[in-house]
């Protein structure tokens, strides 16, 4: 951590901010079952789990920073899944409609700890920013949400054309904020992309474990960044107070 209160922080979205409703796998579940292709729950989890594990680092950038090019990897990425299912790939259409799934509100549950933690941080003059593996949609799906106002920048690989842990998105978020590494922290709940991403910059990291992840590694590593389990817990850490109706844990 910064030995004193950190300019800006920066936060990834998904298992920090939000999680998938009911779960990543259930999303997928809705979506493949309206289109025919039947898959056991558990083994769609461990397929996620597999291919959000076994990440190809020549996906990381740079690549062309476009809305075509993001649906296109989007395809790369679910076409992996259900090769792992024993299943072929699958008309355009159908990536088209898992696209819109998750583009839902009501695919997503936003912590409920997340916007009074946001509040306090940015009451205390701290300054906010996303830095996020996520597709072109990410800014509209923050602002349906009603998260995106916290944000001075909302900083999605889809449109930057490098993806964490690059350092070149996160020295695009540094510009952009206009600080410098040691002026900032960044929150996350992946060890290699946010914690050794940011670790790469010179950023403080700070691992998020809410348990709610189904591809979460965090817990079985020796990273050596501060672990919390909610955001109440990172107001701790810079020296926040917590909101009065805030409950010690």
């Amino acid at each position: 951590m910064p030995a004193s209160r950190p300019s800006v922080v920066f936060l990834d979205v998904g298992d920090t901010l939000v999680r998938a409703h009911p779960s990543w796998a259930g999303v997928y579940l809705r979506v493949l079952a309206a289109h025919g292709v039947h898959v056991d729950e558990d083994e769609l989890r461990a397929a996620l789990d597999r291919v959000f594990r076994t990440p190809d680092p020549a996906m990381e950038g740079p690549f062309e920073a476009s809305e075509s090019s993001s649906f296109q990897r989007l395809i790369t990425f679910d076409s992996r899944v259900l090769a792992e299912l024993g299943h072929p790939p699958q008309p355009e259409a159908f990536f088209r409609i898992l696209e819109a799934e998750f583009a839902q509100t009501s695919s997503w549950h936003v912590f409920p700890d997340v916007p009074p933690a946001l509040d306090a941080l940015r009451g205390s003059g701290i300054r906010l920013a996303v830095i996020s593996n996520w597709s072109w949609a990410l800014p509209e799906l923050l602002h349906t949400l009603e998260l995106v106002g916290q944000f001075e920048a909302v900083i999605t690989s889809a449109r930057i054309g490098y993806e964490k842990p690059h350092r070149g998105i996160f020295d695009h978020a540094l510009e952009v904020m206009g600080v410098a590494p040691g002026e900032a922290v960044h929150v996350g709940d992946s060890v290699r992309a946010d914690v050794g991403g940011a670790t790469g910059v010179g950023i403080a990291p700070v691992l998020i474990v809410r348990g709610t992840q189904d591809h979460g590694d965090a817990a079985r590593q020796d990273h050596g960044a501060p672990v919390i389990k909610d955001l109440f817990g990172l107001l701790d850490l810079v020296g926040v107070p917590r909101p009065d109706s805030t409950v010690v844990r």
